[in-house]
């Protein structure tokens, strides 16, 4: 089984503790997945083009990398996701820039 690289650590140390549980428990059904962007800075958000309202700034939201096949059977495992008692599941799942080299899933929690 795959291991967590040091750039998945340190989103997931950037991710407030209810996304973190979430994101640990996708990585674990789709190993493949990488982690690429957790918390940002406003600087670094509106560098990136992301939204000023994005929930990357208050470290509730994940983009994750690799195979398309995993983006989409993430994408659609997400939804049912539920990490603890009123756990109401996620607010964003965003696929994005598929067929290029920036495709990612987006979640936020």
């Amino acid at each position: 089984m795959p291991t967590l690289t040091a750039q998945d650590q340190k989103v997931l140390a950037s991710l407030g503790p209810h996304t973190r549980r979430h994101a640990i428990a996708l990585w674990v059904e789709f190993p493949l997945l990488r982690f690429s962007s957790g918390r940002r800075t406003a600087r670094r958000n509106k560098a990136v083009g992301g939204s000023p309202t994005s929930f990357h700034l208050t470290g509730r939201a994940v983009d994750l990398t690799g195979p398309q096949r995993d983006l989409f059977e993430a994408a659609a495992r997400v939804w049912h996701m539920r990490v603890g008692r009123g756990c109401t599941g996620p607010e964003e799942v965003l696929l994005e820039h598929l067929g290029t080299p920036a495709q990612h899933l987006h979640v936020a929690w």
